[in-house]
Parts: structure tokens; sequence; C-alpha cells
């Protein structure tokens, strides 16, 4: 058994059966395809014929019914027929007229004209005196209306015939009706019998539009009503045209409908559906015959070629399988002057070039490994460093009653850097965000620390301007920057700075270069924007156009201050930056707890926000209660 199923796992047969699966595949998906065009096309164009033939026999119809109403007409205009209405002729002349008629068009079964009672005065067939006042075609006639009766037997003739009446008027005064009898079996053995579809295996009939058929091919059926379901079917159609498929005489049918909303019949055209997709399944039927003689076909020729190529090719094949599990080493012994040699030659080539790019890489790899690791053991330690600059926790603990740090750079070294330093009288925070993030920002950070440790003095720790022009100063030395004139580059080296001394009674100096400062008391947060100058850029002209804001000491109040990475967070369901909202909403509610719980639940409401999105920047959040 197992050297059974072994052989389906050989070369030839590898190739055998996803050829011969696709050729069945294709052969099966053109003959489908084929299939389905070529049946929807005569099924449309059976459709179409059928609808044709309804639309025809409703046109035929309605010509025979215009054709009577026309002679109802010009039997209306003769002035005869006002005169035998109002009994002032005798009826002979309008009788002889009426039979004429009725001669000439074998459709009609009599002629008939009433007077304004409903007596028959005139009659092209029968005697005269008869009351008809309590048929419908009388009442709608005095009522002004031509009428189309449904199904009736004429008294005079026992035959089944349909009536058409059209008033007689004297100026306005409706004075009597003229009618006439149409014969429903002379309709039928004229039109509607005859009508076929698709090679005669159709039939046809009329329905009015109480159900009742007033003709079918088949003279018993005239005078009953069409089954409930179709009757439903077919009332619920309004003015359309349509096709559908339903059971009529136990038999599953396609139906053919040309409704008219404005007439009181329509024609009804039926196929079984056997006989209406007669073509289709000779069709399905050859197509099939087709396709598998092609399949067939395509078979024999493949199983003829593979046979001719895969001993050869097996040795090669065998060969690769065994590079591709790793075996370099392997020999292929496959010598030839025609493809398959050409293949072999081109494995071997293959393997030796594989073999010397697999050294290099290693090489290669190695180096990198190397590099990447002094790299990150570099930055490691600058952010190290960096830590090592900031503020102790002791020296917040002796400038404030209630203080938090959050402190997080994107990247293992960041650009956001805080500064404090506490003197007599008072203590100096400083929170900046460098130009960039990463090692750029990092190195920018440096030189601000440098700068403050060099500016900031007992004597001058109040003057908060005074300290940013003093970093300006320093900064716009050291990038060589020619001053009061906008750099053409891209990146503006630089920082944003907030500077605040925060005095022993608890009154704070604030100034600042787009850094926002937020004071909450409770009951609402005060946010206090920064300037819109950019420290390091040479631009600001003096110390004068720094500006100071004073807060007045409140035992309530509680200090924020944030870098962009927080307020510029893209995140939420429109993506868009976190901003103000939701952080003041955050800092009012949780104002009673101390500064580590609302820091805390800042940063969750932070990351909830961010959700999936990259952080775009360091983030860097200090809060203090003087």
């Amino acid at each position: 058994m197992a050297q059974k199923w072994q052989y389906f796992k050989t070369i030839r047969m590898k190739l055998i059966v996803p050829i011969l699966c696709a050729i069945i595949l294709g052969a099966l998906l053109m003959g489908y395809v084929s299939h389905r065009i070529t049946s929807g096309i005569i099924t449309d164009a059976a459709k179409s014929e059928g609808l044709n033939a309804a639309r025809n026999l409703r046109e035929i119809i309605d010509l025979v019914i215009s054709t009577a109403e026309l002679d109802l007409s010009a039997i209306v205009l003769q002035p005869i027929v006002k005169s035998v209405v109002r009994g002032q002729t005798p009826p002979g002349e309008l009788e002889e007229y009426m039979r004429a008629l009725v001669e000439r068009y074998p459709l009609y079964n009599n002629m008939i004209c009433l007077n304004r009672a409903g007596i028959v005065v005139a009659h092209s067939s029968d005697t005269t005196g008869r009351d008809n006042s309590d048929r419908e075609y009388y009442k709608a006639g005095m009522a002004g209306k031509n009428y189309i009766s449904a199904v009736e037997v004429s008294r005079s003739s026992g035959r089944v015939v349909s009536f058409i009446s059209t008033p007689v008027f004297d100026g306005e005064e409706v004075i009597g009706v003229v009618l006439a009898g149409v014969l429903l079996q002379e309709i039928n053995h004229r039109y509607v019998a005859p009508v076929s579809l698709l090679d005669g295996r159709g039939y046809a009939m009329i329905v009015n539009s109480s159900g009742i058929i007033i003709s079918h091919r088949d003279e018993d059926m005239l005078g009953k009503k069409i089954p409930d379901y179709l009757y439903e079917r077919i009332n619920t159609l309004g003015a359309e045209r349509t096709a559908f498929e339903a059971v009529v005489n136990d038999t599953p049918s396609m139906l053919f409908v040309e409704r008219n909303a404005e007439a009181d019949w329509f024609p009804v055209v039926i196929c079984s559906i056997s006989d209406f997709y007669t073509s289709t399944n000779y069709l399905a039927r050859m197509n099939t015959v087709l396709t598998g003689g092609v399949i067939l076909l395509l078979a024999v020729i493949v199983l003829l070629v593979i046979n001719g190529i895969t001993k050869a090719l097996s040795t090669a094949i065998h060969y690769a399988d065994s590079v591709s599990r790793g075996n370099l080493d392997a020999s292929l012994s496959v010598r030839r002057e025609d493809e398959v040699g050409v293949l072999a030659g081109a494995l071997r080539d293959m393997v030796a070039s594989l073999k010397a790019m697999i050294s290099v890489a290693e090489q290669k790899s190695l180096e990198a490994q190397e590099a990447t690791e002094k790299i990150i053991e570099s930055i490691n330690y600058a952010s190290k460093i960096q830590r090592d600059l900031l503020p102790r926790n002791y020296a917040f603990d002796k400038a404030f009653t209630d203080y938090s740090i959050i402190w997080k750079p994107r990247d293992i070294v960041g650009g956001d850097i805080f500064w404090l330093k506490n003197f007599e009288q008072g203590t100096v925070l400083c929170v900046c965000d460098c130009t960039g993030h990463g090692t750029s920002g990092a190195l920018l950070s440096m030189l601000v620390i440098s700068a403050l440790e060099a500016t900031v003095q007992p004597d001058n720790c109040h003057d908060t301007a005074g300290i940013i022009w003093q970093i300006e100063q320093r900064l716009v030395t050291n990038f060589n920057v020619n001053t009061g004139e906008r750099s053409t580059n891209e990146i503006h080296d630089g920082c944003d700075i907030a500077a605040l001394f925060i005095a022993k009674n608890g009154s704070i100096n604030l100034s600042s270069g787009n850094i926002h400062v937020f004071v909450c008391d409770g009951r609402e947060v005060q946010q206090i924007n920064g300037q819109r100058i950019n420290v390091g850029e040479g631009l600001i002209k003096s110390k004068d156009e720094i500006q100071t804001v004073r807060i007045n000491a409140n035992s309530n109040n509680k200090f924020y201050i944030g870098s962009d990475g927080l307020f510029d967070q893209i995140g939420g369901p429109s993506s868009i930056p976190f901003g103000y909202k939701i952080f003041k909403q955050t800092i009012l509610e949780n104002h009673r707890e101390n500064q580590e719980v609302i820091s805390e639940k800042v940063w969750n409401a932070f990351e909830e926000y961010r959700g999936e999105e990259k952080r775009v920047d360091d983030f860097e959040l200090i809060s203090f209660k003087p």
C-alpha cells in the first residue's frame, strides 16, 4: 500500500495531476461560461418571443375592440338613431344598417339600440321591445361612458359574447345606448387559439380584470375563473409587461403577461417550463459532450508529452529537492545537450553561487550585529547620562507639598527635559521641549541643561523672562545664528520652554515660549498659553519681548506643564490630536487626589485615546502643588 501511494509522489504524477486538473477546470469553466452566455441569450430570446406574442395579441384585440367602438360611434352619428330612440321613426332602416355590419364582420353576434328606458328599439337579429335596463352596459351608457362587459351569454343567440356599448347623446343629454355583442369564440378562433410560442409549444388565453377567462383555445374554459393564486399574482402587476413562473393545471409553466391598467382584460401566453427550456437543455447536453471531448483529447496529449521528459527531469528535480532541504554538497550527474541538460547546469551554477552568497551574508550579518550592539550600547549609555542630568526627587520634595513627574522619551533618549533648582528666595522650574526627538533632541537638551546651569543664579532666579532671554543668547551663539533673520533650513534648532519661579509664599512668575501651563483650583482649569516665540532661532530682539505672567498664591492651586507629545498625539475614532479637552476634564474631576494619582489618570486617558497608533513624540508631564 505504501509503494502504491509513493507512485503518486513521483515527478510524473506531480506534473500530470496539476496539469490535468488545470485542463479539466479550464474546460469546465469555459463550458460553464459558454453555456451560461448562450443559454442566457436563448432564454432571453424565448422570453422576448413570449412577451412579444402577448403584446401582439393585446394589440390585435385592442384593434378589434377599437374597430367595434368606431363602428358603434359611426352608428351613433347616424341621424336616424336619435329619431328611432325617441320613437319618432320606425327602426327598419337602422336595423338593416346593423345587419349589414354584422354580416360584413363575423366577429359581431348582434347589434342593439336601447332607448332612455332601457327598452330594445332596434335589433340586428331579434325582435324589439325587450327590457334590458338591468344590464351593466345600459347603466354605463346612460352614465355617459363607453363600456366593455365581462363574459355574458347573449339572450338572442345563446352564444358567449362580450358587449361593447356607447351612449347616444342629444346635445349633452344621454337619450339611449347602442351596443354590439362581440363573439368570444370568433376572437378565440381567429386570434387567440392560433397563437404559438417557441415552435408551437405554447398557447394563449384572455382574462378580464375579474379573473374570468374570456378567450381560450379550449372553449370549455370560457367563462371560468383562473386559479386564485394566479389571479392575485397577475392582479398585482398593474400596468406591466412581465414573465414569471407558475403552476398551471399541475404543470410548471412560464407565463407572459401584457397588462394594460386602462383595459378590462389582458392576454396571457403560457408555455410549460420543460418546453420553454428545451433549447437550453439541448445546448447543455451538447456543451457537456464537447467539454468531455476536449478534456479527453488534452489529457492524452499531456500524458504523451510528460512521459517524454520526466525520466531525465526526475534526476534534476531530486537534486533540486535535496538542495532545497539544505544539502548544498549534493551532486548532479546529469550531462545532456538538451534543455534538461541546460537546467542541470543552471542548478549546479546556482548552488555554487548560493554557497558564495551565504558565506558573504553570514559575514555581513555578523558585522551588522556587532555594529548594532555597539550603537545600542552607546545610546543606552547616553540615556543614562540624560537621566542623571534630571533633578533628583529630593529637590522636588524640598520645593513642593505634592508633585508628579512623567518623563517618557519616545525613543531611548529624547528631546524633552526638565530642570529644577532651589534657592533661598524660591524654586526655578524649567520644562523644555527641544527640536526633534531621539539622539538629535537629546543633544539639544544637553545644551539647554548646560545653559540653564550657567544662567540661573540667586540674583536672577525670580526673572523668568531674563532666564529665557539668556538661554536664547547662549543657543544663538552655539548655533552660529544670524540674529534677526529667519533660517531657510527646514529644521530650526532650538527649544520650546516654560520657566517658572515659585516663591516661598506660593506666588509664581511664569514666562513661556510655545508651552502652555495649566492651573486648576478645583473649580476650573485656567490655560496660560505660551508666547509664539522660538528660543534659539535668533528672532527675539530683546528681553522686553518676553512676557512675564504673575500668579498669586492660592492654597487650592495645582500646576500642570506638558510637552506637545501629550497634546499632539493622534488617536481616537477620528484619528485627530488628543488636544486639551480630555486633559482638562481629567485634572478637574480628580483635583482632590494627590498628584501621582492625577498624572496616572492622565497617562491612562492618553494611552486609551492613542490605541494602536504610534507615539508621535516624547511625553513629558510635570505637575505640582506649591
